[in-house]
């Protein structure tokens, strides 16, 4: 299952650790979006000041990974 974008998105999340030891990183699949991966400022859905990060869905675990790291890519800041 991992292979080199699995690898950076990993990566991008322990270095974001080293500043938020909050940060939250998932991997997840269903049938109907298959595989989805997000990096959230913080781990509760119900946190106001919680922001997705970094997300990406895709047919593999790769491919939902190369489209996180795109739109990663494409933001202007990462704070």
């Amino acid at each position: 299952m991992s292979g080199p974008n699995l690898s950076k998105v990993v990566a991008i999340h322990a270095e974001m650790l080293e500043t938020n030891p909050y940060c939250y990183f998932e991997l997840a699949y269903t049938r109907s979006t298959e595989w989805m991966v997000w990096i959230c400022s913080k781990n509760r859905e119900q946190d106001p000041n919680r922001k997705v990060l970094l997300n990406g869905q895709g047919s593999t675990t790769e491919e939902a990974c190369e489209n996180a790291l795109n739109n990663f890519n494409q933001e202007p800041t990462h704070d």
